[in-house]
């Protein structure tokens, strides 16, 4: 993969994710969801109907809508929300697969440079990755797909060894959700640098392959096949929902430390009120001036914050890079990529829990 870099002739890029939650449908109508998104509880007893839009939504034949158009870092900006929610992406479906391919042609024929991927729309089990985008379109996609996921493992990567110098940690870096695509290149990065990890995963055959993909720093991964095996493990990483936010606090170890990346969080701040002891943080997030850019769409983050997969594809078409972002992260890259996604206009963010500043534990 080349990653030279032409600044000089910047792109348009566009930003196809998919709605999260049913009522994220009401941040068509509600502008200060986006500023507050907090406030959301207000709006409780709007859910049967929030419900009611998502099955339109699934069974309508509209595969996506353009639902901001922006500028930042000199070039014009596109998200496209694709007509689905979370909840739908459980089984395989073919029509999902069919409407994000729609979608990326379509932001090819408005005039996009660069195509990123968010959140369910890069899984595995839906394009590969955007491998099977790369695949299916084969001589029609003339512009780079970028799932983007290099940036958040970068930032996660940043994130856990501030973490791990501050608190003097000493045990493993238990990690959740370490044989996805971030999750594996996380790993890899880590133990580069001499940390312990302890990976979770019920399928020993995947952490022996990173393991090996590791070579000689490859003992210092430890495979976990149960939750209960990160109780000693001060510092938890979780990039995926399963295990559930209740089993997660009731083995992280006292005054223990979280840094999510996953989209949803499996804790939640009800489930930590009964956890205070415990230092959770966002994590795969990035900093921009909410000054410099019209973004109004943000889909749940603050101004000033947005997803390190979407800092990814803004970068992309920064630099003018032409190749594909797909399938696994190329760890030795991970450098290069934030410090691209610097000059792009981002940096890494003060720390938050749940969008609110935070604070790390004393030392």
């Amino acid at each position: 993969m080349s990653t030279a870099s032409n600044p000089a002739k910047v792109g348009k890029f566009a930003f196809i994710v998919h709605w999260v939650e049913s009522w994220n449908w009401l941040l068509w109508w509600f502008k200060h969801l986006h500023d507050n998104p907090y406030l959301a509880v207000f709006w409780v007893w709007a859910w049967p109907f929030c419900l009611l839009m998502s099955f339109l939504y699934r069974v309508g034949k509209k595969a996506y809508d353009v639902v901001d158009r922006f500028t930042f870092a000199g070039m014009e900006g596109e998200t496209v929300i694709v007509r689905n929610f979370a909840h739908h992406f459980i089984q395989k479906n073919e029509k999902i697969v069919s409407r994000i391919l729609s979608a990326v042609l379509d932001a090819q024929a408005r005039g996009a440079t660069v195509v990123g991927l968010g959140a369910l729309i890069k899984g595995e089990t839906v394009t590969e990755g955007g491998a099977l985008i790369v695949r299916e379109l084969g001589e029609k996609l003339k512009i780079p797909v970028v799932h983007g996921d290099t940036m958040t493992t970068a930032v996660v990567l940043q994130q856990c060894l501030r973490i791990i110098d501050e608190i003097k940690l000493k045990k493993p870096v238990f990690l959740i959700g370490a044989t996805s695509k971030i999750g594996r290149a996380l790993a890899l990065a880590l133990v580069k640098k001499g940390v312990r990890v302890r990976m979770l995963t019920s399928v020993h055959h995947r952490f022996r392959a990173i393991q090996a993909e590791a070579g000689s720093d490859g003992h210092l991964m430890e495979h976990a096949p149960r939750v209960r095996d990160g109780a000693d493990c001060p510092l938890w990483v979780t990039g995926k929902a399963r295990p559930t936010g209740a089993e997660i606090c009731t083995f992280i170890p006292t005054d223990g430390v979280v840094v999510n990346f996953s989209v949803p969080d499996p804790l939640t701040e009800s489930l930590l009120r009964k956890r205070r002891d415990v230092y959770h943080f966002d994590g795969g997030l990035m900093a921009y001036d909410p000054t410099s850019t019209s973004m109004a769409f943000r889909m749940r983050l603050v101004p000033g914050l947005t997803y390190a997969c979407h800092a990814g594809t803004i970068t992309h078409a920064f630099m003018g890079w032409k190749h594909h972002e797909v399938g696994p992260v190329e760890v030795e890259t991970l450098d290069h990529v934030l410090e691209a996604g610097k000059r792009a206009g981002f940096t890494l963010p003060s720390w938050t829990s749940f969008l609110r500043k935070a604070w790390l534990p004393p030392h």
